[in-house]
């Protein structure tokens, strides 16, 4: 190759190189043994590159850029390795991140001449972090401070300058909590992310909600305060727990109340003549009703008191004909029949499972308006799922109630019931995982189909 074609090559290979630099955003420079500039490209923060040329960056920039910098290339010429690292650099508040490359150049005769270095400006990647209105912070994989917006500094009162740079643990470790700083800990080792809400003792003295996420760089820290979320939050449980009791309290009192009612009844039906009597099975009649609505406002109470993600698993076979059983005690005048065998299969549910079945059953017998009502139970088994279908021969459901009977507080016309039974037999089912629907019975009457996903 001649001379002309090996100049031609090298500045074609020095163009394409500063093509690189510029397309990547990148800073490059060569610099000799004493680390003073020989060759720049895209020279940066406002120095020119003939202001470069012949001099260190100590000479030119800030401790804070030239420190780090200096450092990488010093390293690279004194152990003649690849050397990489970032920093942060923190100016009139503003904190900017770089990541410095560096390693050694020789000359023809393979003599150490200096080193190579390649930067980048990664602050544009931390900039929505100032911007977010949650306090957020960021370690490198040494536990080191890199980033540390406006809104942590104010909830911590320390400022960027106090904590970027310096290890976080030393800085910061007694004012957070041991179970937080394991959770920390974990998701830099596992690189799984991480939610969580805790609580910050004095000097702090309120809540955060924290996000945990870990990469090749480090740990990034996202927090908001929920201190108000939380107080209301126990407000309610507080409030919960009050009606809880009182809810107990008032149905033991009034089921003792209703049982008096019904003894002194008894008593008096035994000196009373039939035509008189009549009188007094209204009167048990509604007592006894009076007991059937304490008893549903247990199961709501419960249904409202529950950790709905508990749900465990129930035995259909057992949860179903027993209810069968109680519903053929209590209405004598009722034929229920039952598609037998039922599936001894498990179900997704929890023990209210039966006071699905109980409230459908009992609906059908209630609202019946035959001398004999007829109710027939079926079953029908599939792969991940049962249907129970209770079908009767009463009055039907017109189209225009169908959805608005599980409402709360839905009753039919001249209905006796609560108005809450099927409310109730739609949210446990619901809860469960699975589904309810009502059709029309052939020729008359109506079918309530209640579909349970098995149990795994």
């Amino acid at each position: 190759m001649t001379e002309n074609a090996l100049r031609r090559e090298l500045q074609r290979t020095e163009r394409f190189l500063e093509l690189v630099l510029e397309t990547g955003r990148m800073n490059g420079s060569f610099v000799d043994t004493e680390l003073r500039h020989t060759w720049v490209a895209k020279p940066t923060l406002g120095v020119s590159k003939e202001e470069i040329i012949g001099k260190t960056d100590a000479e030119l920039f800030t401790d804070a850029v030239s420190g780090p910098v200096m450092e990488a290339k010093r390293e690279a010429i004194e152990t003649e390795s690849h050397v990489e690292r970032e920093f942060t650099s923190i100016h009139s508040s503003r904190q900017n991140r770089y990541r410095i490359a560096a390693e050694p150049i020789y000359d023809t005769d393979d003599k150490l001449e200096g080193a190579m270095c390649a930067a980048i400006d990664l602050s544009g990647q931390y900039q929505f972090l100032e911007r977010t209105t949650d306090s957020v912070f960021t370690v490198d994989s040494d536990w080191n401070v890199t980033f540390w917006n406006e809104r942590i500094a104010e909830r911590t009162d320390i400022e960027p300058g106090e904590i970027v740079g310096e290890n976080i643990w030393d800085v910061y470790e007694e004012r957070i909590p041991t179970e937080l700083k394991a959770q920390f800990r974990r998701v830099m080792e596992t690189g799984e992310p991480a939610e969580t809400e805790q609580y910050l003792p004095e000097p702090f003295g309120y809540w955060v909600e924290i996000r945990m996420f870990a990469d090749d760089d480090g740990l990034s820290v996202y927090s908001r305060e929920i201190t108000e979320r939380k107080e209301y939050e126990q407000q309610l449980e507080s409030q919960r727990d009050t009606l809880d009791i009182l809810n107990q309290v008032l149905r033991h009192d009034i089921r003792n109340d209703l049982q008096m009612v019904s003894g002194y009844a008894d008593l008096i039906a035994e000196q009373l003549d039939e035509e008189d009597k009549a009188y007094v099975e209204t009167i048990q009649k509604r007592a006894e009703h009076a007991v059937e609505l304490t008893r549903t406002a247990r199961e709501i109470s419960e249904v409202l008191f529950a950790d709905v993600s508990e749900t465990g698993t129930e035995e259909l076979q057992e949860s179903l004909l027993s209810e069968v059983e109680d519903i053929r005690a209590a209405n004598s005048d009722a034929v229920v029949t039952v598609d037998e065998p039922v599936p001894d299969v498990t179900v997704s549910a929890d023990d209210m499972l039966p006071s699905v079945f109980r409230n459908l059953l009992k609906n059908a017998v209630l609202h019946n308006d035959k001398q004999v009502p007829e109710i027939t139970v079926t079953i029908d088994e599939r792969d991940d799922e049962i249907i129970v279908r209770v079908a009767d021969n009463g009055p039907g459901i017109p189209d225009n109630q169908k959805e608005k009977i599980f409402g709360k507080g839905e009753k039919g016309l001249d209905s006796e019931g609560t108005g809450i039974g099927l409310y109730l037999v739609q949210t446990l089912v619901e809860g469960y995982g699975g589904s309810i629907e009502v059709e029309d019975n052939e020729p008359e009457g109506a079918v309530f189909s209640v579909t349970l996903p098995k149990a795994a």
